[in-house]
């Protein structure tokens, strides 16, 4: 077993070991639409925002407090605006995503037979595969990912409202596991969107670990995922 981490390459002096950012660190574009994205999937976004918009579009400020009274990342803003700016910076600075992708070639060299990938980790996985020729893995299993929301398909792939998002080299067989309570992965269901079946497999974990990458390894679906490629 070999483990690709990239999170030292997220220091910006804001993201220690407490995040420290603030709404006004938030840039326009990808980290707001990607913000307004998580909370439009679990709440309905027809009614005005209260308040005034000050620095923030009313959008960003109902879209964090949606997204904190459903204790996404422990419901504080700085939390949330972190998982959205690591998220955007790997889409959008293109530094930084040689360095991570650089991560995970150095894991792949051990030739695994199965990928799995959690969180931000399933769209570094994906764009990788996808980009290179076929590897030894041959399973796919991404476990609460985003994936799905409509912002992080439109970078990787522009033209995505026109057709499906292109299928990862080599990979025979992709299994999608996505908890009910998990806003990250909003969009349960991958299949249709890449062009390949996808199986999209249900989990239910505690509000309190909606994402936690602990509880989507101990599910059954994943476990038995794993014996299916390994056995």
């Amino acid at each position: 077993m070999e483990c690709a981490f990239y999170g030292h390459l997220y220091n910006d002096g804001k993201a220690g070991a407490a995040w420290q950012y603030v709404i006004g660190d938030l840039r326009p574009g990808v980290e707001e639409d990607l913000l307004v994205a998580l909370a439009e999937a679990v709440e309905d976004p027809s009614h005005e925002a209260a308040g005034k918009a000050g620095y923030a579009p009313q959008s960003v400020q109902w879209a964090i407090r949606v997204l904190q009274s459903r204790k996404f990342f422990g419901g504080t803003a700085a939390g949330i605006i972190g998982f959205v700016k690591q998220v955007a910076r790997y889409l959008r600075d293109d530094d930084f995503k040689k360095a991570v992708r650089a991560e995970f070639s150095a894991a792949m060299e051990s030739r695994p037979r199965l990928v799995i990938a959690h969180s931000l980790g399933s769209v570094v996985a994906y764009d990788w595969l996808r980009s290179h020729t076929a590897t030894s893995a041959t399973t796919l299993i991404t476990l609460g990912s985003p994936l799905g929301l409509r912002p992080v398909l439109r970078e990787l792939h522009p033209f995505v409202d026109a057709c499906q998002a292109p299928w990862p080299t080599g990979i025979a067989t992709w299994v999608n596991v996505a908890a009910k309570e998990d806003v990250v992965a909003s969009v349960k269901e991958l299949h249709g969107l890449f062009a390949g079946k996808i199986q999209d497999l249900p989990a239910s974990n505690s509000r309190g670990t909606a994402h936690d990458v602990t509880a989507y390894l101990k599910n059954v679906h994943t476990a038995r995922s794993v014996k299916v490629t390994l056995g």
